[in-house]
């Protein structure tokens, strides 16, 4: 079942928001420091080669995805205080924030 332009649009807003509150949660910051944009260009770079399309629905999709993997096996999703040192996932669905909100 095709949905018309406004079921459309309401899934893609809803998927925003969704990502919208992972980059609340872990505390992202407004204005990342030059480190931070370089690891998150990595993880963008390696989103793009495992997903067919970076829509903000897919990227939604893909954070919820790793966040679940990430907490089986241990991992929390908090605020980050340091960058520097944060969890790998945290990073990756940070990364996918960073990639819808540049994406149509």
């Amino acid at each position: 079942m095709d949905l018309d332009q406004r079921g459309r649009d309401t899934v893609t807003a809803g998927a925003r928001l969704a990502l919208d509150r992972w980059a609340e949660r872990l505390g992202a910051p407004a204005d990342p420091e030059p480190g931070l944009l370089a690891l998150l260009d990595q993880h963008t770079a390696r989103i793009r080669a495992a997903l067919a399309a970076t829509t903000p629905v897919h990227l939604a999709a893909y954070a919820d995805g790793v966040a679940d993997a990430a907490a089986a096996r241990g991992w929390t999703p908090s605020v980050v205080a340091d960058w520097r040192r944060a969890p790998w996932a945290s990073v990756h669905v940070l990364a996918a924030c960073v990639l819808a909100r540049h994406a149509s």
